[in-house]
């Protein structure tokens, strides 16, 4: 018999392509990928411990889980990603229905942990390096349409005063360029056509091994046969005049760019541990909207941070209006332990917080609107995603829709068409991040 095996995947799109990793692992050593925990002999969690809500979500989902034991098929329970690596001792005391615990690194030891729970035997590793990811060559890719994620690096040197990602995931620690180069044009070969990078920040990438060599990579990139590569998670004070030159002259780079600036006041930015400053912040804006091609920017802020008063944090909310997103993620602090943001003094309470992130949003889905109006009766190429039965249209998104963070394009069309194609749409109507149109031609 061979055993059938779920990963339920959590947190953000790195995770997710240790998923697809773990999977390969899996696949090469006989075993049985299968997406619904009902039926699953062996079911694993990778998950995300970055904050208090995405551990508790964690926690949750290994519970919901472990209940398929007791009334279901499963005969191992498997926890993996963030939460193990960050309290592994913890949950190997006090969550006795994991059979095997792993750490962030460790995924080249899914396949003998599996075979070890089986047997009835647990395993805790918790051992793993960074650098294995340039040896990987089994990874299965889990995305649709044609998009895949290339994760460029592991850790991060950035230690931004709220985060736990450096305790948890390390040291910066780049890919090697000819491992990426290589997995990029596997990808391409396997029909990719939307490259998305990826990493705790993409535009520091090199700087480990002495030099900056992200705008590098991004060349060696641009020369295969993609339609789309978009840049996540770029960090501002490395996001460059050079850069953003090339990615605006570049034809198959996106002219998108998710820049998390988590606030605009100098000195919340400065107590937050963020490298830059409002005139870098202004400078690299300014920069993109001067462009004549028209570019999508995303980003994420932090509200009531230690230290925050009202008035800064009226500033963050006259910078967004001065200063627009396309789109725009806000998110209440989140008191995390070991971090420095933990045990600073003037810690804002959880209300006002709240009230704060509600006043961004609220702010932001003017900008929102707004910035859909102007979109409205304009035609964009699309990749096609898939098909919605309930509202009987396709679905798909434009170069300035990231996959899963940003909207959808929902379209009709005459014809019939293939997931992973590129049509010409022309929006007709907007509501939310999402956008409606019709399908008018095929792309030449």
């Amino acid at each position: 018999m061979t055993e059938k095996i779920a990963i339920i995947s959590l947190g953000c799109n790195k995770n997710l392509v240790d998923s697809e990793i773990m999977t390969g692992f899996l696949l090469e050593n006989g075993f049985l990928m299968v997406n619904e925990a009902a039926i699953a002999d062996v079911i694993i969690v990778n998950t995300c411990g970055f904050i208090e809500s995405a551990k508790k979500e964690a926690i949750d989902t290994i519970f919901e889980m472990a209940q398929y034991k007791k009334q279901g098929n499963c005969k191992a329970l498997i926890v993996t990603g963030c939460l193990a690596k960050r309290y592994t001792k913890q949950l190997a005391e006090d969550m006795p229905e994991a059979d095997a615990i792993l750490g962030v690194y460790d995924y080249s030891s899914i396949a003998q942990a599996v075979k070890n729970a089986l047997a009835g035997i647990r395993t805790i590793v918790d051992n793993g390096k960074a650098e294995y990811l340039d040896t990987v060559t089994k990874r299965v890719i889990s995305t649709s349409g044609g998009m895949a994620y290339l994760k460029i690096a592991e850790g991060c040197d950035n230690h931004c005063a709220y985060c736990a990602i450096p305790s948890i995931r390390g040291n910066y620690t780049s890919r090697s360029m000819a491992s990426l180069l290589a997995e990029a044009k596997l990808l391409n070969s396997q029909g990719v056509t939307e490259l998305v990078l990826t990493a705790q920040d993409t535009t520091r990438y090199g700087e480990d091994r002495g030099n900056n060599e992200f705008l590098l990579l991004l060349k060696e990139l641009s020369r295969i046969d993609f339609e789309w590569i978009r840049v996540l998670y770029a960090y501002p004070s490395r996001v460059t005049s050079e850069l953003l030159e090339f990615m605006d002259s570049a034809p198959n780079i996106c002219k998108y760019l998710d820049i998390p600036i988590q606030h605009s006041s100098d000195k919340m930015l400065s107590a937050m541990n963020r490298h830059y400053n409002n005139k870098d912040l202004v400078r690299i804006i300014k920069k993109i909207r001067s462009f004549e091609n028209d570019w999508a920017l995303r980003t994420t802020v932090i509200c009531g941070f230690p230290t925050e008063t009202t008035k800064e944090f009226t500033q963050l909310l006259h910078f967004i209006s001065e200063y627009p997103f396309d789109s725009l993620g806000a998110f209440a602090f989140s008191r995390e332990e070991g971090t420095p943001a933990a045990l600073m003094p003037s810690q804002c309470r959880e209300g006002t917080a709240q009230a704060r992130q509600d006043s961004i949003m609220l702010r932001q889905g003017e900008i929102v609107h707004s910035f859909n109006k102007r979109r409205i009766g304009k035609t964009y190429k699309t990749l096609v995603e898939g098909f919605d039965s309930e509202q009987n249209s396709y679905f798909g998104r434009t170069y300035f829709l990231a996959p899963e963070v940003d909207g959808k394009v929902f379209f009709t069309s005459k014809g019939e068409l293939n997931i992973g194609d590129y049509k010409n749409i022309m929006i007709s109507d907007a509501f939310g991040h999402d956008f409606f149109g019709e399908c008018k031609d095929e792309l030449s």
